[in-house]
């Protein structure tokens, strides 16, 4: 078993991101190489510069998105976990002062006994 948790996923997404790689290498330079000019546009092109290792700005623009996407999930469950509490900096949510306040117990309420009994059902001895 590996040291860290998530290390085994990690280590089969990158074997998985190079066969793809390996696969669609030459196919991305041939569609590279018929289209001349920029690629900035092009998400199959993003795809190959990001395989290559070069930079690319819808490459980098995605990532953003996809960063600002993690952020908000990671903010709505945290505001679900502990409502009330901010938790994106400067961000607070109308009518939300706090923590509502526990009720308070009321601890010798009168409480009704209620006796139940079962009748029998004819066949069922």
């Amino acid at each position: 078993m590996s040291a860290e948790p998530g290390t085994r996923l990690l280590e089969e997404i990158v074997l998985l991101l190079d066969a793809v790689a390996e696969r669609l290498g030459p196919y991305l330079d041939q569609v590279a190489a018929e289209h001349d000019g920029p690629a900035d546009k092009c998400p199959l092109c993003a795809i190959g510069a990001l395989v290559r290792g070069e930079p690319n700005d819808l490459a980098a623009t995605t990532l953003d998105r996809a960063a600002d996407i993690v952020a908000l999930l990671r903010a709505v469950l945290a505001d679900r976990w502990e409502p009330g509490v901010p938790h994106m900096p400067g961000f607070r949510p109308p009518g939300r002062p706090g923590r509502a306040p526990e009720p308070k117990r009321r601890e010798n309420r009168p409480v009704q006994h209620i006796q139940l009994r079962r009748s029998r059902r004819p066949g069922n001895d």
